[in-house]
């Protein structure tokens, strides 16, 4: 429903393309039976349908009773039974997506209670690229035998190996990314953007996601606290099939051309399912199945643009610092087939594995961190970066090292809630 909300047609089409052929079949087939006994006249003995219709009864009614009992709640509404409890469910998530609307619109307006003091002026210019689906076991990298990220392999810079993110999807990880999350709150009128304002920044948001005016996400309210923002697919459907992230280089060159300190957000569509349509159907080696090609595609993609990014900074004449990562990973569905893809999951621990990749002007070579660390780290990280103080997101740890600063991470649900990274089995290796 969150989806659904924060897309258009074309994008929620997108969502139904992604789900298998034989699944579409099935449900087609179950609904045309139901048709076919309800035009049939019965022509069996006047016992047999009585038998039938009573041991429907006992199956309708059985899943509640069994239900209530175990719950000792009895609604009729979130009766389990999967038709009726699927029409209360999603009836329940679009009253709480549009509550969460209107508190996001109404908080986000608020003035920032930021407190920021610049220690040390590291870096004149900082990028902060936000990537989207990307699973670090799909990344040559991190060891994935297609050689995808040649960029980020062969360039000085850090590369955090146990870097997770804080949720399982676009908006539930990023809101926690972007916004200082404290005391179990999120506080939607402080974001990283405003604290990068705050220290001196201008501010600039370049989005190949779209912004659709009442829907905006919190996400692209982050965005539109920037100076100046740009979302390329601003509600135009037609612009929702193929829309690679290239489109916004020009827009990326103005803004690191212009004087002063700034600050140059970029997000991505990066990896976003379906993959296929990110790269126009095309891809340069076949991996297991087409629309996992195009996902190994993709990524090379963004690889490609990474590159791109850092060769504009590179003709800057001041110090720059430019930082990667991705919102959250995906799950590998109907494996071994022809269909095989990926898609949103919040079951395994690889659905949280994203990448984190760091360079800056004064890096000569690479370096490798594999102390754990978190989405919700993610303001710690960009100021610690920055040389930026903020009392309260000092962690009193050095992210940009192999201190551990947490022993135990936790991620989020889907529906929200928290919990231990460590409880969630891990999906078995890529062959």
């Amino acid at each position: 429903m969150t989806s659904m909300t924060y897309t258009d047609k074309a994008e929620t089409l997108e969502f139904f393309l992604s789900i298998s052929i034989w699944k579409w079949l099935i449900s087609v087939s179950i609904f045309l039976s139901a048709v076919s006994c309800c035009l049939l006249k019965p022509k069996a003995s006047f016992v047999l349908p009585r038998i039938l219709s009573l041991v429907s009864v006992i199956t309708f009614f059985s899943t509640p009773i069994k239900a209530a009992y175990q719950e000792n709640i009895l609604s009729p509404l979130d009766s389990h039974y999967p038709p009726i409890r699927f029409v209360n469910d999603a009836y329940s998530a679009y009253k709480q997506v549009n509550s969460d609307k209107s508190f996001y619109e109404k908080n986000v307006k608020k003035t920032d209670s930021w407190n920021a003091d610049i220690k040390n002026d590291n870096y004149d210019t900082v990028v902060i690229i936000i990537g989207e689906s990307v699973r670090r076991d799909f990344m040559s990298v991190y060891g994935f035998p297609v050689n995808n990220t040649p960029f980020m392999q062969s360039t000085p810079g850090i590369t955090f190996t146990d870097y997770i993110s804080s949720g399982p999807a676009t908006v539930l990880s990023l809101t926690h990314s972007l916004y200082r999350f404290k005391d179990g709150r999120v506080e939607y009128n402080n974001s990283i953007v405003r604290l990068l304002g705050k220290s001196g920044y201008h501010t600039n948001w370049i989005s190949n996601q779209g912004v659709f005016g009442g829907a905006d996400s919190p996400v692209s309210l982050a965005g539109k606290q920037a100076e100046d923002y740009h979302f390329v697919k601003n509600g135009s459907s037609n612009k929702f099939l193929y829309s690679p992230d290239e489109k916004m280089l020009p827009l990326i060159s103005d803004a690191l051309n212009r004087k002063g300190k700034k600050a140059v957000f970029i997000h991505l569509m990066g990896s976003h399912p379906v993959a296929c349509v990110r790269t126009n159907g095309h891809y340069d080696n076949f991996f297991r199945s087409r629309e996992e090609s195009c996902y190994i595609q993709s990524i090379k993609n963004t690889d490609a643009l990474l590159d791109s990014v850092h060769g504009m900074l590179g003709k800057n004449s001041g110090s720059w610092a430019m930082m990667y990562f991705a919102d959250h990973g995906l799950q590998i569905v109907d494996k071994g087939t022809s269909e095989e893809r990926l898609q949103h999951s919040d079951k395994y621990q690889n659905n949280y594995d994203v990448p984190l990749f760091v360079t800056t002007s004064d890096m000569a070579e690479r370096k490798v961190i594999t102390a754990p660390r978190s989405g919700f780290d993610l303001i710690p990280l960009i100021t610690q970066l920055l040389g930026i103080s903020e009392p309260s997101t000092d962690l009193q740890c050095n992210l940009f090292s192999d201190e551990i600063c947490n022993e135990e991470r936790v991620v989020l649900k889907k529906d929200g809630s928290l919990i231990p990274y460590n409880t969630l089995p891990r999906e078995e290796a890529l062959q």
